[in-house]
C-alpha cells in the first residue's frame, strides 16, 4: 500500500464525498478515483459504497480507516519535522494552555522553557480540558494544560502539577456569608449555576456525586452558563451560589460578589498531557524543564479537604468557573 492512496482513502472518509476529497488534495476526481481502485485492488476488497448523492464506507472500509488515518498522520509528523529541519528550526511545539489556568504554573514553564530553548518555535493557543485533550488526540496540538479528573484517554499522558481549592461564591448578602466555612451540608436544596457542558465533563460529574452524597440529593442547578459568565450570572439570580476556584472568586469578588471556603475543601488538580508515542526532541526538552521546576505533588492532602475525582457514569455539567 502506498501512503498516497490511504491519503485518498481517508479523505474522502472524511468528506464523504469525491469531489470534496479530490479538491483537498489538491487532485483532480479521476486521480483520486484512481487512487481509490490501485488501494481496492492491492487489498482484494471493497472499501466504498458510492451513489449519486453520497459515499460511504463499507465493512472493510470502516475496519481499515482507523489505521490509515494513523499512517497518515505519522507521514504529517515526519514531514513537519523534515520542513523545520530545512527551516533551520531546532523544533516547534504547538501548545495549549487551559482556559482559566493561564496564569502561574503554566506561564512560569513556558517562559522557563522560552528562556532555555529560544531555537524552539512555539505555537499557542488556549482552551477547556476536553477542548485541549480532543486537539492531542486529533494532532492538532502536542502539549496541553489540562484538568486531571478528564479522565484517561488511549494513547495520552497526562501528569497532576497543581492542586487548587474550590469555594463557595454567592452575593454578599446570601445568608451563608454569615458562616466563616460552610459546611457541604448547607448546599442541600440551594439554588446552584453550575458551567455549560463541555469544559470537563468528568469533572462535573464528580462534583454532582460529592455534593449529592454530602445533602442526601442532587444538587439544585437553576441555570448553566459559560465560566466567563458565571459571575454575572450569580450577580443577576440574587439567591444563588456556585463553586469556583479561590483564584476566580477573588476575580468574581472585585465584581461585587463574596466567596467562603467550604468544609470539607474540595480540590481539583490541574496538569499536563501529551501523545505518549510522540519522539519529539521539542516535547522531551519541555518536558524536562517541567520536571525541574514543578516537582511532584505530595500523595497526603491537607486536613479536611478531598480531592474531587471522575465517577463512572458521566452527567451534564455542574462544577461553576473551573476548567
Amino acid at each position: 500500500m502506498e501512503l498516497r492512496h490511504l491519503r485518498a482513502f481517508v479523505a474522502i472518509a472524511d468528506q464523504g464525498h469525491y469531489g470534496r476529497a479530490a479538491a483537498s488534495l489538491k487532485l483532480t476526481q479521476p486521480a483520486i478515483t484512481q487512487r481509490i481502485q490501485v488501494l481496492e485492488r492491492e487489498l482484494g476488497v471493497q472499501l466504498l459504497n458510492r451513489n449519486a448523492r453520497q459515499v460511504t464506507l463499507t465493512a472493510a472500509g470502516q475496519t481499515l480507516l482507523e489505521h490509515a488515518r494513523g499512517l497518515v498522520q505519522i507521514e504529517d509528523l515526519a514531514l513537519r519535522a523534515l520542513r523545520d529541519h530545512a527551516d533551520g528550526i531546532a523544533g516547534r511545539l504547538r501548545i495549549s494552555y487551559l482556559t482559566l489556568w493561564d496564569f502561574g504554573l503554566p506561564a512560569n514553564i513556558i517562559a522557563e522553557f522560552r528562556g532555555r530553548y529560544p531555537g524552539i518555535a512555539l505555537e499557542m493557543t488556549s482552551g477547556y480540558s476536553q477542548v485541549n485533550v480532543d486537539r492531542l488526540m486529533s494532532f492538532e496540538v502536542d502539549f496541553a494544560f489540562v484538568g486531571v479528573s478528564i479522565g484517561e484517554h488511549d494513547g495520552i499522558a497526562m501528569r497532576a502539577l497543581d492542586r487548587q481549592e474550590l469555594v463557595l461564591v454567592m452575593s454578599p448578602s446570601h445568608r451563608l456569608t454569615e458562616m466563616a466555612r460552610v459546611p457541604i451540608e448547607c448546599l442541600k436544596g440551594e439554588p446552584m449555576i453550575a458551567v455549560s457542558a463541555g469544559v470537563n465533563d468528568a469533572l462535573a460529574s464528580a462534583s454532582l456525586g460529592w455534593l449529592a452524597r454530602y445533602t442526601g440529593q442532587p444538587p439544585n442547578i437553576i441555570r448553566f452558563e459559560p465560566p466567563d459568565q458565571m459571575g454575572a450570572a450569580i450577580a443577576q439570580s440574587g439567591n444563588a451560589v456556585a463553586l469556583m476556584t479561590e483564584h476566580r472568586a477573588l476575580l468574581a469578588r472585585s465584581d461585587g460578589l463574596d466567596y467562603r471556603p467550604l468544609s470539607p475543601s474540595p480540590l481539583i488538580e490541574y496538569g499536563l498531557a501529551y501523545r505518549r508515542n510522540d519522539a519529539s526532541p521539542a516535547l522531551a526538552h519541555l518536558l524536562a524543564t517541567v520536571a525541574e521546576i514543578a516537582p511532584p505533588l505530595p500523595d497526603e492532602l491537607p486536613a479536611g479537604s478531598e480531592l474531587l475525582v471522575r465517577t463512572p457514569a458521566p452527567v451534564r455539567q455542574l462544577t461553576a468557573g473551573i476548567s
